[in-house]
């Protein structure tokens, strides 16, 4: 009955698109059936806890620290070559070129003055001197004491004290210099020394009272102090007097920057 309304140019249609979908049918029924079989063999299950995680460790010693770098090098100051003696507490200067003509000193006398005599008393006994007292001695001192010592002569040699200036004036005085072969090694010393200076102004004796540990600045200190020249001391009475003078006698090296 239906083939007889349909016409027949629409029937071959419908075959033939049947059999161009039978294929993509026949996929998604295999599909359908894997998914569900898939489903159903696998089971996923979550862990109900964190897994563990291990860490290794290993305790390594600190190494070294470097070594500290090396000190810069000393910086050594320079040394002056113009080292000498320095006598101490040396006021005077001395000139070091003798002149033509030497001046003279004259002292000043220091005016003393004179007791008077005490007056003759009454009660003289004859042979007696005029001013004296009973049981003096004839030629005795007029106001002297009975009994007494006389008067001590003025010193034939006049004693200064260490390192204090001369009471007279120099002509030539040249200060020790430093010995080169000990001032090339650094060394440094000091010595005492005494000295007499004759009536005619030269040094006449010289005595080391307190020696160095070196012998070259001895020879060096006494062969300068020998050619000193000073005008000749004289006292009150206009009588000249030697002299008698300790000196302290320093070796240093003055380096510079050094206060």
């Amino acid at each position: 009955m239906f083939e007889t309304v349909i016409p027949e140019r629409v029937a071959p249609r419908s075959r033939r698109l049947l059999y161009e979908l039978l294929p993509l049918s026949l996929a998604l029924h295999l599909l359908a059936a894997g998914s569900i079989m898939a489903s159903a063999v696998w089971q996923v299950t979550f862990p109900a806890y964190s897994p563990k995680t291990y860490a290794a460790y290993r305790i390594i010693s600190t190494p070294p620290p470097p070594p500290p770098p090396p000190p810069p090098p000393a910086v050594r100051r320079p040394v002056t070559p113009t080292a000498r003696a320095v006598p101490v507490k040396m006021l005077l200067v001395a000139p070091t070129i003798i002149p033509d003509l030497i001046p003279e000193i004259v002292e000043e006398v220091p005016y003393v003055e004179v007791p008077e005599p005490p007056a003759a008393t009454e009660a003289g006994k004859d042979g007696g001197i005029e001013g004296g007292i009973e049981g003096g001695e004839t030629g005795g001192q007029l106001g002297g004491v009975p009994g007494g010592v006389a008067t001590a002569p003025p010193p034939e040699v006049i004693e200064i004290r260490r390192d204090d200036p001369l009471p007279m004036g120099a002509i030539a005085q040249e200060f020790p210099a430093y010995p080169e072969f000990a001032w090339k090694r650094m060394w440094e010393d000091v010595l005492v020394v005494r000295y007499v200076i004759g009536k005619d102004g030269r040094v006449k004796e010289v005595i080391v009272l307190k020696p160095p540990e070196r012998e070259e600045f001895t020879r060096e200190t006494v062969n300068k102090i020998r050619q000193w020249r000073f005008h000749p001391y004289v006292d009150e009475t206009g009588k000249p007097k030697e002299v008698a003078h300790e000196l302290t006698v320093e070796f240093k090296i003055v380096r510079k920057g050094r206060k």
